[in-house]
């Protein structure tokens, strides 16, 4: 390193007093220096020479001399530019208030409305330059620098002059046709001929990094922008995503598409959008989520289904994809059951009547804020067969066990454990169809038989005595009397006896994630 800088200070002698290395890049190393003709402190950009002789002086000063032409006031100017003893270089007012990736290297998140200033300020740079016909193709926090409080934008037009070297040149010399994190999928690809939504992409990964903390890491797909939402983020990122506003999220998506045409077609599209999203999104007051809930519960009550009976995890992961925070649902659920439970108490009922298809079911559902890995599967099953002393089958798809008793037959509890990774969350659901099997059998059997009796006795008695046709009828009733309500209370009890057990069993396995 210090022979390069007493070469680059013997290159510059008399024109430019080189002091001290500002930063190193892929493509360049950026000088401080004092320009010794009009007395102020300037960055030097001098390029790698290996890459210099790859673009060639020709081809990289014709770019930068479009560059010059640029005027704008979130465009960081450029003062000069040239080859010294074989240095291609050129020359940017010094900044002194940093780059963006200073501030972002203190590991910090941006507050969303700092973000929106500065995704405008980058946009507008963004769009005066491409009304000029140049595209960045290197749109990065490295290149966003504040001036006076004000982001500006620079490194225009290197990108272009290294990209135009070619594929094979670059691959020779080690250095990327743009920065991996913020480079588009048509960069990616090696497509030379790039539009404006190239540095859409650009500017969404920069504000993505802003709000978030670090780049995506993966391309958006196609559910992704079905939904809206980055359904690959990692915990950590779906955490401070489900913070923003829920539009925001939406808008992120739209610009860091794969494919060009979905994105916006501009910067300056994509920074309104985003400022209209955090601005007009909104979210759901108590009385809202209320009125959600209290048409689910009437949905489920008339047109309850045996496969997906709605749950409140259901409704919290709908929610979710509208940006209503799980924790308000919950919420809102627990103030519905209390009027619920008072109305239930009024009229003396031992619980709220359920849909006649679902009274023999019992079921529990448990989000929690954390994503099951399939190293933590093997827990799971060995904490049901533990609980339930049952040995069951087990199978894995896209991300989500079922767990179900290896044998059959009418002995056998008929328990269903359903565990499902979510984007940040796991969803767990138990489930038991209730069988009455043995001595519960013959127990039915003797109520009918007891019915049966006290129907006979009861068609004698209205028949004085003397028996005719018409005693079937009260005969047939008091089998159904006897064996109706035989069979509702030992319901009743097994309802009451398994659902505390699958209540444990749930709570046991919402506890799996950090056991040793």
């Amino acid at each position: 390193m210090t022979d390069d800088i007493d070469r680059v200070r013997d290159a510059f002698a008399g024109r430019y007093a080189i002091e001290r290395v500002l930063g190193s890049g892929g493509m360049a190393t950026v000088y401080l220096a004092r320009d010794l003709k009009h007395e102020r402190d300037v960055a030097i950009k001098v390029l790698r020479p290996e890459l210099a002789a790859a673009v060639g002086s020709d081809r990289f000063l014709r770019e930068i001399r479009i560059t010059a032409q640029l005027n704008h006031p979130h465009i960081l100017p450029l003062l000069d530019s040239g080859e010294a003893e074989g240095f291609l270089f050129y020359v940017m007012p010094f900044v002194a208030g940093g780059s963006l990736r200073g501030h972002l290297s203190r590991g910090l998140p941006v507050p969303l409305d700092v973000a929106l200033r500065i995704a405008q300020q980058v946009a507008a740079a963004l769009e005066h330059a491409h009304r000029q016909g140049v595209v960045h193709r290197d749109v990065k926090p490295e290149n966003i620098l504040f001036s006076e409080g004000l982001a500006v934008v620079g490194d225009f037009g290197i990108a272009k002059a290294v990209s135009a070297a070619g594929p094979d040149s670059l691959t020779r010399t080690g250095v990327p046709v743009g920065t991996p994190g913020y480079m588009s999928p048509e960069q990616a690809a090696a497509v030379t001929e790039l539009d404006e939504r190239t540095d859409v992409f650009g500017l969404a990964s920069v504000v993505y990094e802003m709000l978030v903390g670090e780049t995506p890491g993966l391309w958006p797909t196609e559910d992704a922008l079905r939904l809206g939402r980055f359904v690959d983020a990692s915990s950590e990122h779906r955490q401070r995503l489900d913070g923003l506003p829920g539009r925001v999220e939406q808008t992120l998506v739209k610009a860091l598409a794969v494919r060009p045409d979905r994105r916006f077609a501009t910067p300056v599209q994509f920074a309104d959008a985003l400022t209209a999203a955090a601005a007009g999104s909104v979210r759901l007051n108590d009385s809202q989520v209320r009125k959600i809930l209290e048409r689910a519960a009437e949905l489920e009550a008339t047109q309850p289904t045996e496969e997906a009976a709605l749950s409140i995890g259901s409704v919290e992961q709908i929610a979710a994809d509208v940006g209503i925070p799980p924790e308000l649902v919950r919420e809102a659920a627990q103030e519905l059951a209390r009027p619920a439970a008072a109305e239930v108490a009024r009229r003396g009922e031992i619980a709220p009547r359920l849909p006649e298809r679902h009274r023999d079911r019992v079921s529990v559902d448990r989000t929690v804020e954390w994503e099951i890995q399939e190293s933590e599967h093997e827990a799971l099953v060995n904490e049901i067969q533990g609980t339930l002393g049952i040995v069951g089958h087990v199978s894995t798809v896209g991300g989500t066990l079922t767990w179900s008793p290896a044998a059959s037959g009418e002995d056998v509890r008929k328990v269903v454990v359903t565990v499902t990774r979510d984007v940040g969350r796991t969803r767990i659901h138990v489930e038991e169809q209730l069988i009455l099997t043995d001595w519960r059998s013959i127990v039915l059997a003797a109520s009918g038989i007891a019915g049966a009796s006290f129907g006979a006795l009861l068609g004698l008695a209205l028949e004085g005595g003397n028996p005719s046709p018409l005693i079937l009828i009260p005969i047939a009733l008091g089998i159904s009397w006897g064996i109706f309500a035989s069979r509702h209370a030992l319901m009743q009890n097994l309802r009451e006896v398994r659902g505390p057990e699958l209540e444990n069993l749930a709570d046991r396995l919402a506890a799996i994630k950090g056991r040793p």
